[in-house]
Protein backbone atom coordinates (compact mmCIF):
# COMPACT_ATOMS: atom_id res chain seq x y z
CA UNK A 1 0.00 0.00 0.00
CA UNK A 2 1.38 3.41 -0.98
CA UNK A 3 1.60 6.33 1.44
CA UNK A 4 -1.19 8.08 -0.47
CA UNK A 5 -3.41 5.02 -0.11
CA UNK A 6 -2.66 4.90 3.62
CA UNK A 7 -3.65 8.54 4.04
CA UNK A 8 -6.83 7.99 2.05
CA UNK A 9 -7.63 5.02 4.27
CA UNK A 10 -7.19 7.19 7.38
CA UNK A 11 -9.42 9.88 5.92
CA UNK A 12 -12.10 7.31 5.16
CA UNK A 13 -11.99 5.69 8.60
CA UNK A 14 -12.07 9.09 10.35
CA UNK A 15 -14.91 10.46 8.25
CA UNK A 16 -12.87 13.15 6.52
CA UNK A 17 -9.94 14.19 8.71
CA UNK A 18 -6.43 13.02 9.48
CA UNK A 19 -3.94 14.01 12.17
CA UNK A 20 -0.18 14.21 12.31
CA UNK A 21 -0.20 11.75 15.22
CA UNK A 22 -1.94 9.19 13.02
CA UNK A 23 0.50 9.83 10.20
CA UNK A 24 3.42 9.19 12.57
CA UNK A 25 1.75 6.06 13.97
CA UNK A 26 1.51 4.64 10.44
CA UNK A 27 5.17 5.54 9.77
CA UNK A 28 4.21 7.77 6.85
CA UNK A 29 6.95 10.31 6.02
CA UNK A 30 6.13 13.97 6.65
CA UNK A 31 6.87 14.83 3.03
CA UNK A 32 4.15 12.39 1.94
CA UNK A 33 1.59 14.22 4.07
CA UNK A 34 2.78 17.60 2.75
CA UNK A 35 2.40 16.43 -0.85
CA UNK A 36 -1.00 14.90 -0.15
CA UNK A 37 -2.27 18.12 1.46
CA UNK A 38 -1.22 20.19 -1.54
CA UNK A 39 -2.43 17.69 -4.13
CA UNK A 40 -5.86 17.12 -2.62
CA UNK A 41 -6.45 20.56 -1.09
CA UNK A 42 -6.83 19.48 2.52
CA UNK A 43 -7.59 22.26 5.00
CA UNK A 44 -5.38 22.70 8.03
CA UNK A 45 -7.94 23.03 10.82
CA UNK A 46 -5.34 23.23 13.60
CA UNK A 47 -1.69 22.41 14.02
CA UNK A 48 -1.27 18.80 12.91
CA UNK A 49 -4.97 18.44 12.03
CA UNK A 50 -6.08 18.30 8.39
CA UNK A 51 -9.49 17.73 6.80
CA UNK A 52 -11.26 17.49 3.48
CA UNK A 53 -12.87 20.67 2.19
CA UNK A 54 -16.39 19.46 2.96
CA UNK A 55 -15.58 18.17 6.48
CA UNK A 56 -17.82 19.82 9.07
CA UNK A 57 -15.53 21.20 11.77
CA UNK A 58 -16.13 19.49 15.12
CA UNK A 59 -14.84 22.01 17.64
CA UNK A 60 -15.04 19.49 20.47
CA UNK A 61 -12.74 17.10 18.61
CA UNK A 62 -10.29 19.71 17.31
CA UNK A 63 -9.90 21.48 20.65
CA UNK A 64 -9.21 18.27 22.53
CA UNK A 65 -6.73 17.14 19.90
CA UNK A 66 -4.89 20.41 20.32
CA UNK A 67 -5.04 20.35 24.13
CA UNK A 68 -5.25 16.62 24.96
CA UNK A 69 -5.10 16.89 28.74
CA UNK A 70 -8.31 18.88 28.94
CA UNK A 71 -11.43 16.82 29.72
CA UNK A 72 -14.92 18.09 28.88
CA UNK A 73 -16.74 18.99 32.08
CA UNK A 74 -19.61 21.04 33.53
CA UNK A 75 -21.78 22.54 30.74
CA UNK A 76 -19.94 20.71 27.96
CA UNK A 77 -20.31 17.37 29.76
CA UNK A 78 -23.97 18.14 30.51
CA UNK A 79 -24.58 18.68 26.79
CA UNK A 80 -22.58 15.65 25.63
CA UNK A 81 -24.46 13.37 28.03
CA UNK A 82 -27.87 14.73 27.06
CA UNK A 83 -28.49 16.17 30.53
CA UNK A 84 -29.47 19.46 28.94
CA UNK A 85 -30.83 20.51 25.56
CA UNK A 86 -28.97 23.76 25.01
CA UNK A 87 -25.72 23.74 23.01
CA UNK A 88 -23.31 25.96 24.97
CA UNK A 89 -21.74 28.82 23.04
CA UNK A 90 -18.37 27.88 24.56
CA UNK A 91 -16.38 24.80 25.49
CA UNK A 92 -15.93 23.99 29.17
CA UNK A 93 -13.04 21.81 30.26
CA UNK A 94 -11.05 20.71 33.29
CA UNK A 95 -7.30 20.21 33.32
CA UNK A 96 -4.84 18.90 35.89
CA UNK A 97 -3.00 21.17 38.29
CA UNK A 98 -0.50 23.49 36.53
CA UNK A 99 -1.76 22.63 33.04
CA UNK A 100 -1.88 25.95 31.21
CA UNK A 101 -1.32 25.32 27.50
CA UNK A 102 -2.36 28.81 26.38
CA UNK A 103 -1.37 32.00 28.15
CA UNK A 104 -4.17 34.35 27.10
CA UNK A 105 -7.74 33.86 28.23
CA UNK A 106 -10.07 32.67 25.45
CA UNK A 107 -13.66 33.84 25.12
CA UNK A 108 -14.78 30.54 23.60
CA UNK A 109 -13.38 28.33 26.37
CA UNK A 110 -13.97 28.14 30.12
CA UNK A 111 -11.19 26.26 31.87
CA UNK A 112 -11.10 24.73 35.32
CA UNK A 113 -8.09 23.41 37.20
CA UNK A 114 -8.46 20.29 39.29
CA UNK A 115 -6.99 20.99 42.71
CA UNK A 116 -8.18 17.84 44.50
CA UNK A 117 -5.58 15.07 44.48
CA UNK A 118 -6.66 12.15 42.30
CA UNK A 119 -9.95 13.61 41.11
CA UNK A 120 -8.75 14.79 37.68
CA UNK A 121 -8.73 11.23 36.34
CA UNK A 122 -11.94 10.25 38.15
CA UNK A 123 -14.77 9.22 35.83
CA UNK A 124 -13.23 9.95 32.42
CA UNK A 125 -15.13 8.27 29.57
CA UNK A 126 -15.19 8.46 25.79
CA UNK A 127 -18.39 9.82 24.30
CA UNK A 128 -19.53 10.78 20.81
CA UNK A 129 -20.14 14.39 19.85
CA UNK A 130 -23.21 15.38 17.86
CA UNK A 131 -21.04 15.00 14.74
CA UNK A 132 -20.14 11.42 15.61
CA UNK A 133 -16.55 11.88 16.79
CA UNK A 134 -15.16 10.43 20.01
CA UNK A 135 -13.94 12.80 22.74
CA UNK A 136 -13.16 12.44 26.45
CA UNK A 137 -15.54 13.83 29.05
CA UNK A 138 -16.37 13.16 32.66
CA UNK A 139 -19.13 10.60 33.03
CA UNK A 140 -22.59 11.56 34.21
CA UNK A 141 -21.92 10.78 37.87
CA UNK A 142 -18.73 12.88 38.00
CA UNK A 143 -20.55 15.67 36.16
CA UNK A 144 -23.40 15.64 38.69
CA UNK A 145 -20.86 15.77 41.52
CA UNK A 146 -19.15 18.75 39.89
CA UNK A 147 -22.46 20.58 39.48
CA UNK A 148 -23.45 20.01 43.10
CA UNK A 149 -19.99 20.93 44.38
CA UNK A 150 -20.04 24.22 42.42
CA UNK A 151 -23.77 24.94 42.59
CA UNK A 152 -23.20 28.65 43.24
CA UNK A 153 -21.26 28.99 39.97
CA UNK A 154 -23.67 27.08 37.72
CA UNK A 155 -26.75 28.60 36.07
CA UNK A 156 -29.82 27.46 37.99
CA UNK A 157 -31.68 26.25 34.88
CA UNK A 158 -28.71 24.12 33.81
CA UNK A 159 -28.26 22.76 37.32
CA UNK A 160 -31.90 21.92 37.90
CA UNK A 161 -32.50 20.30 34.51
CA UNK A 162 -29.36 18.16 34.71
CA UNK A 163 -30.29 16.83 38.14
CA UNK A 164 -33.89 16.15 37.15
CA UNK A 165 -32.88 14.28 33.98
CA UNK A 166 -30.22 12.31 35.82
CA UNK A 167 -32.51 11.36 38.71
CA UNK A 168 -35.17 10.13 36.24
CA UNK A 169 -32.69 8.19 34.13
CA UNK A 170 -33.13 4.41 34.21
CA UNK A 171 -29.39 3.79 33.98
CA UNK A 172 -28.32 6.21 36.71
CA UNK A 173 -25.69 4.73 39.01
CA UNK A 174 -26.22 6.04 42.52
CA UNK A 175 -23.54 3.80 44.01
CA UNK A 176 -20.95 5.21 41.63
CA UNK A 177 -22.23 8.72 42.29
CA UNK A 178 -21.76 8.29 46.02
CA UNK A 179 -18.32 6.71 45.56
CA UNK A 180 -17.26 9.80 43.61
CA UNK A 181 -18.85 12.09 46.19
CA UNK A 182 -16.90 10.38 48.96
CA UNK A 183 -13.64 10.64 47.01
CA UNK A 184 -14.30 14.34 46.43
CA UNK A 185 -15.25 15.07 50.04
CA UNK A 186 -18.81 16.17 49.20
CA UNK A 187 -20.72 13.07 50.30
CA UNK A 188 -23.26 14.91 52.47
CA UNK A 189 -23.98 17.56 49.82
CA UNK A 190 -24.62 14.94 47.17
CA UNK A 191 -26.67 12.66 49.43
CA UNK A 192 -28.88 15.52 50.61
CA UNK A 193 -29.48 16.77 47.06
CA UNK A 194 -30.18 13.34 45.61
CA UNK A 195 -32.59 12.47 48.41
CA UNK A 196 -34.60 15.54 47.46
CA UNK A 197 -34.52 14.62 43.76
CA UNK A 198 -35.30 10.92 44.16
CA UNK A 199 -38.07 11.46 46.70
CA UNK A 200 -39.69 13.82 44.26
CA UNK A 201 -40.20 11.06 41.68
Amino acid sequence: MTNEEKINQLLDSNGGYVTRKQIDAFAIPSIALTRFVKKHGLRQIARGFYALEDWIVDHYLVFQYTYPRYIYSFNSAVYLHGLGDILPSYLEVTGPLNYRPFSKRRRDVITHTDTVSGSYSLGIVEIKTSLGNWVRAYDREKTICDLISHKDKVEFETYAKALVLYSKSKDRNINRLMDYAKALGIEKKVRDQMEVMLNGD
